[in-house]
C-alpha cells in the first residue's frame, strides 16, 4: 500500500519503504518534507548545544585539544576567536552545507550506477530528492542527541556526545583519539540508510539483488576502508 501524502511517506519509510519508494518515483516536489525534516533535526542538537555547554569550559576543552602544542600567545589568539554568537552561526551553516554536499555526491553517485540500467529513466533531481529520504534515519540519532541534552546535569559536556548512538560514545574513545572520526560514523542509522538505499534500488531499477546490495554497500564500504587504512598507517 502507497502513502498518500509525504508526511504519511515520512512514517512509513521505516515500515513500508517499497511502497514508499514506488509513491515518490511517481510523484513530484514530495522531497521537500524529509528535506525539511533532516535539516531541522541536522540543526536542532547543535542550537541546543550551545546554548546549554559552559562556553568557558567549551573554549579551553577545544583549544587544549586542538592547539594544545602551540606557545600560550598562540592560544590566546584562538582563544580571542571564540565568540558565542558566530561559532554557533558557523557551526549550523556548515551543518547544513554538509549534509546538503553529501547528499549531492551520492545523488551523483547513485545517477551514474543507474544510467547501466535502459530501463530507469530517472534522473539525477530524482535521485537527490532520493537521497532525502534515505536520510530519514539520521533522525533518530538527533532526537537521541537532544534526548541526552535534556536529560544531562553536566552542561561541560563534549560536543562528541551529541552522537549518542555512534560506536565513538559507547567505546567512550576520546575527542582527541584519532580514530574518534571513523567511530562517529558508525552507527546504526548508517546501516539503516544503506538498507533504504537497496530498498530503493530495488524500486526504481531492475538491477538484481547482488548488483543492489553491491552498489548500496560499496561507497560506505570504501570510505570506511579507506579512513581505516589511512588510521593505521599513520
Amino acid at each position: 500500500m502507497q502513502p498518500t501524502n509525504p508526511l504519511q511517506a515520512c512514517l512509513q519509510i521505516f515500515s513500508k519503504p517499497s511502497g514508499v519508494f514506488d509513491a515518490i518515483n511517481q510523484r513530484n516536489n514530495w522531497s521537500w518534507i524529509p528535506f525539511i525534516l533532516v535539516s531541522i533535526f541536522t540543526l536542532s542538537p547543535i542550537y541546543m548545544y550551545f546554548n546549554f555547554v559552559d562556553f568557558d569550559w567549551y573554549r579551553e576543552f577545544t583549544v587544549n585539544s586542538v592547539a594544545g602544542d602551540l606557545s600560550p600567545a598562540e592560544q590566546n589568539n584562538i582563544r580571542a576567536q571564540f565568540k558565542p554568537q558566530f561559532l554557533v552561526i558557523g557551526m549550523l551553516i556548515f551543518a547544513f552545507m554538509f549534509q546538503v554536499i553529501i547528499n549531492l555526491v551520492l545523488a551523483a553517485y547513485l545517477n551514474l550506477m543507474a544510467k547501466s540500467d535502459e530501463e530507469c529513466v530517472n534522473e539525477f533531481t530524482d535521485w537527490y530528492g532520493f537521497t532525502w529520504w534515505v536520510s530519514l534515519p539520521s533522525i533518530i540519532g538527533f532526537i537521541a542527541a537532544i534526548v541526552v541534552i535534556t536529560f544531562t546535569g553536566d552542561n561541560q559536556m563534549p560536543l562528541g556526545h551529541l552522537n549518542p548512538l555512534a560506536m565513538s560514545y559507547w567505546l567512550n574513545i576520546d575527542d582527541n583519539s584519532k580514530w574518534f572520526g571513523l567511530a562517529n560514523l558508525i552507527k546504526p542509522e548508517l546501516f539503516l540508510s544503506v538498507y533504504l538505499i537497496a530498498v530503493g534500488l530495488s524500486r526504481w531499477t531492475t538491477f538484481n539483488s547482488t548488483k543492489i546490495y553491491v552498489v548500496a554497500i560499496a561507497p560506505f564500504a570504501l570510505l570506511i576502508g579507506l579512513w581505516c587504512l589511512l588510521l593505521l598507517l599513520n
